[in-house]
């Protein structure tokens, strides 16, 4: 029975794991009390390559 519900369930945990990884660059700065202007932003969003 546990394993059913842990198979059912880890869809969800990767798709979790995915969405944490993928908005980390927003939410990071937020989590700890730094101020970003537009251009920070827009770095977070179009790294440089």
């Amino acid at each position: 029975m546990t394993a059913a519900r842990l198979r059912r369930g880890l869809p969800w945990l990767v798709l979790l794991a995915g969405l944490v990884l993928a908005t980390m660059p927003a939410w990071r700065p937020l989590l700890f009390g730094v101020a970003l202007g537009l251009d920070d932003w827009l770095l977070l969003r179009c790294l440089p390559g």
